[in-house]
């Protein structure tokens, strides 16, 4: 597998470089880290990394614009950020990234952002979902959220919504639960395409917005900042 790691501090990518290499030997892995010194640079390689660490910092295109137009040409991409640049923490939400680490880094941190990011790898495994005469095959990654209605349920994609004759709980259930939540009664929705939220709505990326239930908002905000690994500033 490939990984890239962009980053205008020479340093700071060797000193990264080596702790993924230390995870890899562990693990049994095998892993090529490339490396890049600007947001342009890892843009014009076209390579679709499933992994990329970016800093804010990374010469001419800043981190965070170098990630918009990642999503754009590779939106299944996982994006770490790691930076010693606090002040666009909240801005970030706007990309999804997997995990926001702090310089100097902590090998701790990043041996857990691996382990997560790994194991949801191995988690998103095909779904058949039927429709009538039609079968879909989707990944978990495919899914915004669900919809209860019933005894069946909605998926619904980024375009469109397939009607599925399961429950919307027995759906959940086959789901990488780090990745999914429920907001109320009747929705479940992936945390990748969240982009921000507040006691009343949480709003996706391609602009939908959706009902927090009342009882439902603390161990919503528990798990979705679990599973991006940072505080509210």
């Amino acid at each position: 597998m490939r990984i890239a790691l962009c980053d205008a501090d020479t340093s700071a990518i060797k000193t990264t470089k080596r702790i993924i290499y230390e995870y890899a030997n562990l693990h049994g892995l095998e892993l090529l880290v490339e490396e890049y010194s600007s947001g342009s640079e890892l843009l014009i390689n076209k390579i679709k990394y499933p992994l990329i660490i970016l800093d804010y910092n990374t010469s001419d295109l800043n981190g965070l614009e170098t990630a918009r137009i990642l999503r754009d040409n590779n939106p299944s991409c996982t994006i770490i950020f790691l930076s010693s640049y606090k002040g666009f923490i909240i801005e970030s939400f706007k990309v999804n990234p997997f995990r926001f680490l702090l310089k100097p880094l902590d090998k701790s941190l990043l041996f857990s952002a691996l382990d997560d990011f790994f194991k949801a790898r191995s988690d998103s495994r095909p779904l058949l979902i039927k429709d009538g005469g039609d079968i879909f095959c989707l990944s978990a990654n495919d899914i915004f959220y669900l919809e209860a209605d019933n005894k069946n349920c909605f998926i619904s994609l980024r375009n469109k919504k397939i009607r599925c004759r399961k429950t919307m709980a027995r759906v959940y259930c086959e789901l990488p639960k780090q990745h999914f939540g429920k907001i109320n009664r009747a929705y479940v929705v992936n945390f990748n395409y969240i982009s921000g939220y507040n006691r009343d709505a949480v709003t996706l990326r391609n602009g939908e917005q959706l009902h927090v239930g009342r009882c439902y908002f603390k161990s919503f905000r528990e798990e979705f900042r679990d599973f991006f690994n940072a505080k509210e500033l």
